[in-house]
């Protein structure tokens, strides 16, 4: 890249919007067919799928440019040169409506963020003049010249960041920066800076390029192995890609299947960085990133401190590992979806009607298999899928039919009066939405409703109660499945215990989660996924009787996982 143009890039970034990832063409349907927030519908009905033809020859995702998320940016920085720099607490968070925070068409670079970006080239510099070593500055910072010194610190330093070795052009490029920058008298130090800005603000950096190395129009393009690299970490580890990973991407053995499958496993089983990023996922399908901030009403609920919600955020961890990565784990979404057992300390314990806890350590307990049942009767699960003073019947219906079974549905027009202010006090949940019974709500309200009503048995910070409001409660409904055509009644139950030991019995959360981890793992909202790959990969996890890291594997084997088409 010429110096002109890195400058230019320097100020663009200063002063305008960049926009590397076009959003794909969405369709959006009408009716409670169609959408919910906006976003097309999506089902896991196999009869859906199987419409589409799919053939022998699979059809490839397009090339893109895929910015770098928050978490994704902070993991590099701390993992490539150990340091957090302070700006980054000034990223604003990935703003979406459905699907996860890491959409490819969604992650643009408006002007705030561009000002940040430039904050933290600026402080990147500096730590490059404090730790020389880490960006490969092997001769005395003060007085370095261009020559093989100062061609080996842009060459790890733009290897870093850019994830792939430099070309002696560009190398050639970012040393005529130096010496420009460095003689108009900002010296040494001022062009270390300057080259660190530059390659830190580079598209090369702050995206991960998957464009391959054919430009025809639509040829196949194969992806460069650094580009497979960066796609295989930043998928299980949130993070660049280490040392042996980078090696194989320079030896060019990555479109080795079997030597891609190897890796992924290997970076799997690290815990320490697969852990997190997983738990990662964890958080944005389950939709509680913000879990933290779930403030509760003070007088109702008195034991709702920053300290309780910070035990809730660690449980939902505890919990995940305990499915995914501690020793004797099963793997299995059947754990994840059924189980009876959290973790506590002595704070949530209480909150889980148990007893005899102490100290602030969390450890794992059984809970009453009468009254809970898997994530969605967890503590974390259901105090973030609440209000401040009530629970959040509506919603929570709305979330599991959605995100669980993969069936979105409209948001109500405008204009509908809430049913709760005409409701008589102290009514239930399920009295005061009576209203959605009439057939103009019932259309949609059908297909939830009866979820959140199931709900209604834990109360806004989790707590399991069988009244309210002194009047017993009705957990009973009815649930429509999308694997049956939504034809009623569905699944009938007494009570949400029996609707998750009912739902554990049919294909649709199976596949609907296999569908959520494919839209994830590939930055894609769910209606943006091909038909034919969706069902290749929820018959895999059907195969694998459910294992969550066999569906870990069977998305790196996706043909688009290294080839595009133009």
């Amino acid at each position: 890249m010429p110096v002109e143009e890195l400058i230019g890039v320097l100020r663009s970034f200063k002063g305008r919007s960049l926009r590397l990832a076009a959003p794909l063409a969405i369709v959006v349907a009408s009716g409670c067919t169609g959408v919910l927030g906006g976003s097309p519908l999506d089902s896991t009905d196999p009869a859906t799928d199987s419409a589409a033809e799919c053939g022998a020859t699979p059809a490839l995702a397009k090339p893109r440019i895929w910015r770098l998320t928050k978490s994704q940016l902070a993991n590099t920085l701390r993992d490539e040169f150990g340091i957090e720099p302070a700006a980054l607490s000034n990223l604003p968070s990935e703003a979406r409506l459905d699907g996860f925070a890491n959409q490819a068409s969604q992650l643009r670079i408006a002007p705030l963020l561009a000002e940040v970006y430039f904050a933290l080239g600026e402080e990147l510099g500096a730590h490059a003049l404090q730790n020389p070593d880490k960006f490969g500055i092997a001769c005395d910072a003060a007085t370095l010249a261009p020559g093989s010194c100062l061609e080996g610190f842009i060459a790890t330093t733009g290897r870093k960041l850019w994830r792939r070795p430099l070309s002696a052009t560009e190398v050639a490029d970012f040393s005529a920066l130096f010496a420009k920058t460095a003689a108009q008298g900002a010296g040494p130090a001022g062009g270390v800076t300057s080259v660190v800005q530059a390659l830190f603000m580079s598209p090369s950096s702050l995206h991960r390029t998957e464009l391959g190395t054919v430009k025809d129009t639509g040829a196949v393009t194969p992806l460069a192995d650094h580009e497979i690299a960066s796609a295989l970490s930043y998928m299980l580890w949130d993070s660049a890609p280490d040392a042996e990973l980078a090696a194989l991407a320079d030896q060019g053995k990555l479109r080795d299947r079997t030597v891609l499958l190897d890796q992924a496993k290997r970076l799997f089983e690290a815990r320490d960085k697969a852990s997190p990023a997983m738990s990662h996922f964890f958080e944005q399908w389950l939709e509680l990133e913000n879990l933290p901030n779930a403030v509760k009403d003070a007088d109702l609920f008195p034991m709702a401190t920053p300290e309780l919600n910070a035990d809730l955020k660690e449980e939902l961890r505890l919990f995940t590992d305990s499915v995914l990565f501690d020793a004797g784990a099963d793997r299995r979404f059947d754990s994840l979806f059924t189980s009876t057992y959290a973790f506590v300390n002595e704070r949530t314990a209480p909150l889980y009607g148990l007893s005899g806890v102490t100290g602030d350590a969390m450890v794992r307990r059984e809970l009453s298999p009468a009254e809970r049942r898997g994530i969605l009767t967890s503590l974390p699960f259901l105090w973030g899928h609440a209000h401040a003073q009530d629970t959040a019947l509506v919603g929570r219906g709305a979330y599991v039919r959605a995100e669980i079974l993969c069936h979105r549905v409209p948001l109500p027009p405008g204009g509908v009066p809430n049913p709760g202010k005409f409701a008589e006090p102290n009514a239930t949940g399920r009295q005061r939405l009576g209203i959605h019974a009439s057939p103009a709500c019932a259309v949609c309200h059908k297909l939830f409703d009866g979820i959140g009503f199931a709900l209604e048995s834990y109360d806004p910070i989790g707590r399991f109660r069988t009244t309210e409001h002194g009047q017993e409660i009705d957990a009973s409904g009815s649930l429509p499945l999308p694997s049956e055509g939504n034809k009623e009644p569905g699944i009938v139950f007494s009570n949400f215990v029996e609707l998750v030991d009912e739902l554990a019995q049919k294909p649709d959360v199976y596949g609907c989660f296999a569908q959520q981890f494919a839209a994830y793992a590939s930055g894609y909202d769910l209606p943006e996924l091909d038909a034919c790959e969706k069902e290749r990969v929820v018959d895999d996890f059907a195969r694998s009787q459910n294992a969550i890291d066999q569906l870990v594997l069977s998305v790196i084997a996706s043909p688009s996982f290294i080839d595009r088409k133009n």
